[in-house]
């Protein structure tokens, strides 16, 4: 068993190192929409941000939750907070972290080009399921908690 003013300390900490600092600046110098350079071939801002702001947002409610969790009951199961944690870290960092410098593949042929594109897709879509399996086993866990403390009352 874990304290839960424990595990909301851990995902606070979590929900912080989400937040998009990186592109803060971006949105402060500029409109939304803004673009690199002026033309007809655009490269809008919002596109790396978009996923930082929605699991920054995902975390933050689910620090919410573990803060309500805390004022229902003392204690939960560490296994499961260690789930939730395993599962939710990768999709964090593989956002964090540019795939395409960590898995350069200096050759000019398009099959190896392909090849790395397709291998950094399948790592953040399978870092993202993960991070969405790990807020979807939170919110059964959650429920299951209220449920049981609603039936001792």
């Amino acid at each position: 068993m874990i304290k839960t003013k424990t595990a909301f300390i851990i995902f606070a900490f979590l929900t912080a190192f989400t937040f998009p600092y990186l592109y803060l600046p971006l949105i402060l110098n500029s409109d939304f929409f803004s673009v690199f350079t002026p033309g007809r071939h655009n490269t809008l801002y919002y596109y790396p941000l978009l996923p930082a702001v929605i699991k920054f947002i995902l975390l933050m409610i689910i620090c919410f939750f573990y803060w309500k969790l805390s004022k229902i009951t003392n204690e939960i199961n560490f296994k499961k907070i260690i789930i939730h944690f395993l599962l939710t870290v990768p999709g964090i960092i593989f956002s964090k972290i540019n795939l395409y410098q960590l898995l350069y593949f200096h050759s000019s042929k398009s099959e190896t080009f392909m090849f790395q594109i397709q291998t950094v897709v399948f790592i953040r879509i399978l870092g993202n399921i993960l991070f969405f399996l790990g807020l979807i086993l939170f919110g059964i866990y959650y429920k299951k908690i209220k449920k049981n403390q609603i039936d001792l009352v």
